[in-house]
């Protein structure tokens, strides 16, 4: 069985390449049609639909940070729900281990 950590590990990992892939894309669409409207020349600033197309670029790029950071959030809170368990097994495991040094410590005083 492959350790608890390792999994949780190996899972955040995944999930934010999945994000970064999927954010990379959006930028790189983003930022070719910003240098298509740049270097073209036929792009002015009254330009209604290069705004338009720009507005809906700019409203899909809002959303998705927020989607993002409702995921970091999520995933902050699972890492402290993971923490805290994690700490009560220490808690347990060190209870286990000074109850155990006081039997083997018993056993010994008893021969």
């Amino acid at each position: 069985m492959e350790d608890p950590r390792y999994l949780r590990l190996k899972t955040m990992l995944a999930a934010s390449k999945k994000i970064t892939h999927r954010f990379s894309i959006n930028l790189i669409a983003m930022l070719a049609i910003c240098s298509l409207c740049w270097f073209s020349g036929r792009a002015s600033a009254y330009n209604a639909s290069i705004l338009n197309s720009l507005a809906r670029s700019r409203d899909a790029l809002l959303t998705q940070r927020a989607h993002l950071r409702d995921a970091a959030d999520d995933t902050r809170q699972k890492i402290a729900e993971l923490q805290s368990k994690l700490d009560s097994i220490n808690s347990y495991l060190a209870d286990t281990d000074n109850a155990l040094r006081d039997v083997e410590s018993a056993m010994a005083r008893a021969n």
